[in-house]
């Protein structure tokens, strides 16, 4: 019986598009053992996972009982899918007895997924850059600034990544791609050495959230909320809906204020203060 423990995730981090990606400190935790009967949902991404590592090396599945206690909430734009294929390719190796390394865990990861934005800092924690050349993934790892917390505001609707995905443009103006490659590089030096100062302008994104933003009814309202409440940035998790401010450690007002605000928008939002995490995924007999 193996429990593995895996956390949220929020990528692009405004211009960072399918590249930057940072755990939180939501987890997720899944008890896998070995049973008598068929497993039932073979469209389940642990289980599709687990398969997949079994598959490459040559194995069979085996019979097992899959038992999930999930915090991380579901089609928000926190990584859920990039959790359950965390958790399935780690229970894999083990089960399989495969004895892949992480980064062969991550590249066949990124496959399912798509992308590996949400994958790799599943896998490893912390603040993660990503690229995916070929079949391979090649990343950059570093721990998490522990002078920010996350304001995480999660609405009660859900957004489907194919929609959010659907909603992009087939082509972006050239000035549109310099904006985002400043900002992103903007971005990397403020989470990398924890310059927060630099965050009121790296947040900024002109390839995604603009064309996202009429999916999440609330967004522009509360993006220019968390900001004039003094968070460093803000910007969309991931596909949406959720949206995360990035705060000083020793900020205690703007729990208090946005969650005021928060109650007289339509839509169910909740905000979270979190962490991030340098925890990547775990795995345990019991």
């Amino acid at each position: 019986m193996i429990e593995i423990a895996v956390k949220a995730t929020t990528a692009n981090l405004g211009p960072g598009f399918d590249c930057m990606g940072l755990a939180l400190d939501i987890e997720n935790k899944v008890i896998i053992k070995e049973s008598n009967e068929e497993f039932k949902d073979k469209k389940n991404l642990i289980y599709f996972s687990i398969k997949k590592v079994f598959e490459i090396v040559g194995k069979s599945i085996p019979k097992l009982q899959i038992d999930q206690n999930i915090q991380i909430p579901i089609s928000r734009g926190l990584g859920s899918s990039a959790a359950c294929i965390a958790a399935g390719c780690i229970a894999g190796n083990i089960l399989s007895g495969a004895n892949l390394s992480i980064d062969e865990l991550i590249n066949i990861g990124t496959s399912i997924e798509g992308h590996p934005d949400n994958i790799v800092p599943a896998f490893l924690g912390g603040y993660t850059i990503s690229s995916l050349e070929e079949d391979k993934v090649v990343y950059f790892r570093q721990e998490a600034f522990t002078g920010f917390k996350y304001g995480v505001m999660i609405p009660d609707f859900t957004l489907s990544t194919t929609v959010a995905r659907n909603a992009l443009p087939d082509s972006i103006q050239y000035k549109d791609a310099v904006f985002n490659v400043a900002k992103s590089a903007l971005l990397s030096a403020a989470m990398i050495t924890g310059d927060g100062k630099l965050l009121k302008f790296a947040c900024e994104d002109k390839i995604h959230q603009p064309y996202r933003k009429h999916l999440i009814p609330g967004f522009d309202e509360i993006t220019s909320m968390a900001n004039s409440m003094g968070a460093l940035g803000t910007f969309l998790s991931g596909a949406g809906p959720t949206i995360v401010s990035i705060l000083d450690s020793e900020d205690d007002i703007f729990e208090i204020e946005m969650n005021k605000f928060l109650l007289g928008l339509k839509g169910g939002w909740s905000l979270k203060v979190i962490k991030a995490s340098n925890i990547g995924v775990q795995a345990k007999s019991i």
